[in-house]
């Protein structure tokens, strides 16, 4: 087994623990990887592929696997929120099926609904950054949004998804909060 290999399955997919998991999926563990390990990689991805966790998903989708579509389909039928959404980014990335964008949109606009939040606040921060992948108007607007919206970590993190300065909210919120 080849050190590369060796090293995406134990910080990859086997990653279990706070400190291989706080900066998040290690996708730099694929690209690391030959096309006869990007092979290997893709079934192991597709093995793992599940509802309990995104990491298998995201790196499908990083690697554009067409092999694991069928199976991305299915669990999308089954998955809700930002799970949901997670899904169809990767199907997005795979094969640029325009269904994710309307997918993507409603799950967004489920996060809120009978005026209780359904998502947490982490949550939707987690998926912001998948967003600006779908290069879609509608989804850019819900970022703005986000952006313009009363949480300052959402409001923050839509900023960067949108590769805009942060400076303009952290100065919003710091005016409300040290009025």
């Amino acid at each position: 087994m080849s050190k590369n290999l060796s090293i995406f399955r134990q910080e990859y997919l086997d990653a279990n623990t706070w400190p291989q998991r706080k900066d998040g999926v290690p996708l730099e563990l694929l690209d690391n990887l030959d096309p006869d390990e990007l092979i290997v990689a893709e079934q192991e991805l597709i093995a793992a592929a599940g509802l309990d966790d995104d990491w298998p998903i995201i790196g499908l989708g990083h690697i554009r696997s067409q092999k694991s579509l069928p199976m991305l389909y299915e669990l999308l039928e089954k998955a809700t929120g930002s799970y949901k959404v997670i899904i169809a980014h990767s199907i997005f990335q795979i094969c640029s099926d325009t269904a994710m964008i309307g997918i993507t949109l409603d799950e967004l606009a489920s996060a809120r609904k009978w005026g209780r939040k359904r998502w947490s606040e982490y949550e939707l921060i987690n998926i912001l950054y998948l967003l600006p992948d779908f290069q879609s108007a509608e989804i850019n607007k819900r970022l703005v949004h986000y952006m313009e919206g009363r949480y300052y970590l959402t409001a923050y993190n839509a900023a960067r998804a949108l590769g805009l300065p942060t400076e303009p909210i952290v100065e919003k919120f710091q005016k409300k909060w040290y009025r």
